[in-house]
C-alpha cells in the first residue's frame, strides 16, 4: 500500500503512539509493584517495631495502619487486569469494517488513522484514572511512613 506522504507520517504517529501508551501502563504497573512492596517492608519493620514499642495501638498507630491498608489497596487495584484497554487493531476486524473501501487508499488510510486517535483518547483517559490511583497510594505510603517513624519517635524522647 502506497500512501501520501502525510497520511503514512500520521498512521505512523498514531501507531506509535498507542505503543508508547501499552509502554506506559506497563511502566506504571512496574512502579505500582515496587510501591506495594514498599509498603509492605515499611509496614513490617516500622509498624512492628512502633506497635512493639508503644505497647499497643495509639492514634499514630491506627492512622498509619489506615495509611498502609489505603496504599496496598490503591496499588492492588491498579495492579489487577483492567479490560478496555487498545493497544492493536484486530486483524478480521478491520478487514471487515475497511472492505466497502478497498478501492481508496487514501479513505482507508485515513479511517485507520481516526480509529487508532479514538483508541489512543480512550486508553489515555484509563491511563490516568490508574495515575491518580498510584499517586494516591504513594501519598498513603509517604503518610504511612511519617505516622509510623513518628509514632517511634515518641518511644525514644
Amino acid at each position: 500500500m502506497s500512501a501520501d506522504p502525510l497520511s503514512e507520517l500520521a498512521y505512523e504517529a498514531a501507531i506509535r503512539a498507542l505503543d508508547l501508551q501499552e509502554r506506559a501502563v506497563e511502566q506504571l504497573r512496574s512502579r505500582t509493584g515496587i510501591l506495594l512492596a514498599a509498603a509492605s517492608l515499611t509496614a513490617s519493620f516500622l509498624g512492628a517495631q512502633s506497635i512493639q514499642r508503644t505497647g499497643g495501638f495509639g492514634v499514630l498507630n491506627a492512622l498509619a495502619l489506615i495509611s498502609m491498608v489505603a496504599s496496598i489497596s490503591l496499588s492492588v487495584y491498579v495492579l489487577l487486569p483492567k479490560s478496555g484497554f487498545v493497544f492493536s487493531l484486530s486483524g478480521p476486524g478491520m478487514y471487515e469494517q475497511l472492505y466497502p473501501f478497498r478501492e481508496d487508499e487514501a479513505e482507508v488510510r485515513r479511517r485507520l488513522i481516526y480509529w487508532l486517535d479514538g483508541y489512543w483518547r480512550t486508553n489515555q483517559e484509563r491511563i490516568d484514572r490508574l495515575g491518580r490511583y498510584y499517586l494516591a497510594a504513594t501519598i498513603a505510603l509517604m503518610l504511612q511512613l511519617v505516622l509510623w517513624s513518628w509514632a517511634l519517635a515518641d518511644t525514644i524522647s
